[in-house]
């Protein structure tokens, strides 16, 4: 019985005539239709805030920051790294200090985040040199007097490696008294994170001319600590470092609690985005109710004739809700398999569209004699990264599948209550 009701409803599925198969063909398109943007936007927002996060973590906040409540010695923070990075969970540290400036070339000027950071820290650490790419010049900090800029602020102020820039600074008094100070620099970097709003005011100086320069109320000084596994719980983590230091001196934060605005931000909008996709989708799934019901009228009279057989209205419901959920599932495999293809080569697809857009309003300036305004970029880097890697969760595709599945089989329940309706006496006398 269960191998001939599987017969039947594939049979019905693949349609004898081609008019039986118009209906399930649209639902089944319909389907594929929605589910590709529905993969496309879960994983590629997910790509996106894992590489927004990623930056900011690698190259920003760091994994863990330690904050003192008073001012230390260089010998007790050289003391303090070397105790961190004894322990296990801790794989490096570094001491930064950081403040605000204005940067002045010509008569231009901008303002500007200046990081004071170790003279070593490209070469000692892979994830900030991974994020940290330096586009015309080198990360050199060997001097007091160089410095390291971002691409927006080179472009600003128009600098390339080996122009001077000035920085203005300022000290606070005891008595208040504000005192500017106007410091000389060489470039001998430009660098890009690939997200603007990362490094659109960053610039990088050597930590002992940071401390000498930066000494108003809003510079700080802070030990910036990556670990083994950032993503994993960090009050363990925490924990240790607090009895490593002890208590009252330090303030201790997680690139959770620094982000945690900014990242609920991100998944806020994810979870929006996909709801509307998934919104879309249960709608293209409603659709097999409508192709069901179509179904069922257009096989009135094989119905009676099976019921005038002795086969029950459960039997022959059942094989209209198979039917259905070959139709939901051929489509969400279709959708599926499109959509991941799509995220997997996402990349390459908008650079291929970027030069085809370019391209067709290069050809239209050209005939139309207008001036060009520049490169079109469909991912605009001042919101968007520029690349980034995007993963497939199977799990999630699994997920979709089966939830797609059963949807489609529950939309079939109520049109197949139109079999029990069906009378075979009235179905014979007719035909």
């Amino acid at each position: 019985m269960r191998s001939l009701l599987l017969d039947m409803s594939y049979r019905l599925f693949k349609g004898p005539r081609k008019r039986e198969t118009r209906p399930i063909i649209g639902s089944i398109t319909g389907i594929a239709l929605s589910m590709i943007p529905l993969v496309v936007v879960i994983f590629l927002s997910d790509g996106m805030i894992r590489g927004i996060t990623e930056r900011y973590i690698e190259t920003g906040t760091f994994h863990i920051q330690l904050r003192p409540y008073e001012e230390m010695e260089p010998e007790e923070w050289s003391r303090i790294s070397r105790e961190l990075e004894n322990l296990d969970s801790v794989s490096s540290t570094v001491q930064e200090h950081s403040g605000t400036g204005m940067a002045y070339s010509g008569e231009k000027q901008t303002a500007l985040t200046i990081r004071a950071v170790e003279r070593d820290l490209y070469e000692t650490d892979p994830g900030f040199r991974r994020y940290v790419e330096m586009v015309d010049g080198v990360f050199d900090l060997s001097d007091d007097n160089k410095i390291v800029i971002g691409r927006e602020t080179a472009s600003a102020l128009n600098l390339k490696p080996g122009d001077t820039m000035r920085v203005l600074t300022g000290k606070t008094l005891s008595t208040g008294k504000y005192i500017p100070k106007v410091s000389r620099f060489t470039v001998t970097g430009v660098f890009s994170t690939g997200y603007q709003d990362l490094d659109r005011m960053w610039v990088f100086i050597s930590l002992p001319k940071g401390l000498r320069i930066l000494q108003d109320s809003e510079s700080r000084t802070m030990m910036a600590l990556k670990v083994v596994d950032p993503y994993s719980d960090m009050n363990p983590v925490i924990s240790e470092i607090r009895g490593k230091l002890g208590a009252g001196r330090w303030g201790i934060y997680s690139w959770h609690s620094l982000n945690r605005s900014q990242q609920s931000n991100y998944e806020t909008t994810k979870l929006l985005l996909v709801l509307i996709m998934a919104l879309i989708v249960l709608v293209a799934v409603m659709n097999i109710s409508s192709s069901m019901i179509m179904l069922v009228m257009e096989n009135e009279q094989e119905i009676g004739i099976l019921k005038s057989m002795g086969m029950n209205n459960r039997f022959l419901s059942f094989q209209y809700v198979l039917t259905a959920g070959l139709a939901g599932g051929s489509g969400s495999l279709m959708g599926i398999t499109a959509g991941s293809l799509i995220v997997l080569n996402f990349n390459r697809i908008i650079s291929s569209l970027n030069g085809l857009v370019n391209f067709i309003l290069g050809l239209w300036n050209t005939m139309t004699g207008r001036i060009s305004t520049g490169a079109v970029s469909l991912l605009n880097s001042e919101y968007y990264l520029e690349d980034f890697t995007i993963t497939l969760d199977v799990d999630i595709l699994i997920l979709i599948f089966f939830s797609t599945l059963i949807l489609s089989m529950a939309a079939a329940l109520l049109p197949v209550r139109n079999i029990g309706k069906i009378s075979p006496l009235d179905i014979l006398r007719k035909h």
